[in-house]
Formats: C-alpha cells, structure tokens, sequence
C-alpha cells in the first residue's frame, strides 16, 4: 500500500487548515471578479498573483503588471511551433505582455526576463494569460464543440465570469512516500522517501506535446522532472516507468490533489436533445 507521507495533524490545526484554503478561495475569487484600472502607461498594474514567484534570494514576488496585446504579440503565438504547443503560447503571451513581477521589472531583467516566466508555476502562468487575454479580446469566448449524447455541433458564448479559481495549497514542494516498491535505480536499489515539486512554465513546455502523442509517457516524463528522493537517487524516465502503478498513482495524486488555478469547466445545455453537458473551454478559444 502506497501512502501519502504527511505530518499529523490535531483537530484544531486541521480547523485552521480548513479556514486558511476557505480565505484563499474568497480572495482568489475576489481577484478573479475585480476588476482592474489601466494606467496611464497602458499597463494593469499589481494584480495579485496566486503563488507568485521567489527569486534567487528567497524574496517572494506577489504581484504582476500587464499590458493589451498587440498585432506583433499575435503573430508570435500563431507562428507554427509555437501554436501547436498550448504551453509556449502561454509562456510567450506572459513573457511579452507582462511588464513587471514584484518589483522586478522587464526592462531591468533583460534576458533573464524569459527564464523568470518559465520558472513561474502554471497555475500562475494561465491566470496571468487569461487576464492579458481579457482585457486584450474582452470577456465573452465562443468555442465550438459537439453535444456526446446526440452528436449535434454546438457553439457556445460563455464570459470569463463564469470561471472559477482553484486555491494555491501553499506549497509548491511536497513530500511524498512510497510504501509499495518504490523507485528502482539502476543498481536495483529501492527508493521511497523524497518529494514532487509542482510543474513549471520550463516543464509544461517541455512535457505538453507529449500528451498529444502518448499520455502515459507524457506523465512519465513529467514525473521524472518533478520527483526527487532525499537520499539523491538520479531519477530517470525509465525508472519512473517502471514503477507499479500504485507508486505513480501516489506521485499523479500529488499533482491532482495541488493543481491550482484556472477552472474553466463550465455546465452546458444542448437545444436539441435537452442533456445538461460538462465541457471546458479550450486554449484555442481563448486566444
């Protein structure tokens, strides 16, 4: 059996718990509805970030300043191989429209500027995305797709209010231990104890066209970047594929269970046959 490792916790400390994740809600969703006043440079600035990034000195940036999209920003997402990775385009729409993270600045960044987006988680990344894209296109998206019950072609016209922010957890880094057979190293060593750090902008670039081919060795590669065990054992792709299907479901679990951000699930009728649908809307409808 295969668990989580987790500190235990007292009734009062998991009340305390339970209220911190219900105040993040409220003020994720407060940040979702605000809505924010552009400056005389253009620019949408301090808008509160859902982790936010720490840089090389443990110094935690909060907030991000963005700007409209431009004709030259659309072409740099619609090029070949960049729109056919969902991930780049969000990294490069971050990368060009966001001026300022904290207090550090674009310009004074210069090219480390695109390292700094990349290392930002992806909960962050798409919500700073999703509000370029708002103020860029407004807040309606028609997106195309097709009824499961009768197979009927539908468009619907939904607005960004409609979306939902899944909270930050608070940790970016969490343990995890393996109580089945672990991870198997070359020298056939068993490794259980160690922990998963949650996806970057670097990662996601990386991983996303895998999905479209095959989803396992897509998660498999994720896995292999993410994990590492506290007694240094080097991680491979093959070594995270050979792993029981328990052990990875504890590490798939983790990313579940932490995944934050944007939740653009949406409830959806069909005029033809009258089936309540759930669908979400598609990176390709938003930009």
């Amino acid at each position: 059996m295969a668990t989580l490792k987790q500190p235990k916790q007292s009734k009062n400390n998991m009340e305390e718990v339970t209220k911190a994740i219900e105040a993040a809600e409220e003020d994720n969703i407060r940040a979702l509805e605000d809505e924010f006043e552009i400056g005389e440079d253009g620019c949408v600035h301090d808008v509160p970030m859902l982790a936010g990034y720490v840089d090389d000195n443990g110094v935690l940036h909060s907030t991000f300043t963005y700007r409209e999209m431009t004709g030259k920003d659309e072409e740099a997402i619609n090029r070949g191989d960049v729109k056919a990775n969902g991930a780049k385009v969000v990294n490069i729409i971050v990368e060009r429209c966001v001026t300022q993270i904290g207090t550090l600045t674009k310009k004074e960044c210069g090219a480390k500027w695109g390292q700094i987006v990349r290392s930002l988680l992806g909960g962050d990344l798409d919500y700073m995305a999703f509000k370029i894209r708002e103020l860029s296109k407004g807040k309606e998206i028609e997106f195309s797709h097709k009824c499961t019950e009768c197979g009927t072609k539908l468009k619907t016209i939904v607005s960004t209010d409609e979306f939902g922010i899944k909270p930050f957890m608070g940790q970016s880094v969490i343990d995890f231990n393996l109580l089945h057979s672990g991870y198997i190293d070359g020298k056939g060593q068993s490794h259980k104890e160690g922990q998963l750090r949650l996806p970057n902008g670097f990662d996601r670039e990386i991983v996303v066209p895998q999905f479209k081919k095959n989803p396992s060795t897509a998660t498999s590669l994720l896995l292999s970047r993410l994990v590492s065990f506290n007694d240094g054992a080097l991680v491979t792709q093959k070594g995270i594929t050979e792993m029981s299907l328990r052990d990875r479901k504890v590490l798939e679990d983790i990313l579940k269970d932490n995944t934050f951000g944007l939740d653009t699930n949406i409830e959806i009728y069909c005029d033809t046959c009258g089936a309540n649908l759930s669908g979400e809307v598609g990176q390709s409808n938003f930009f």
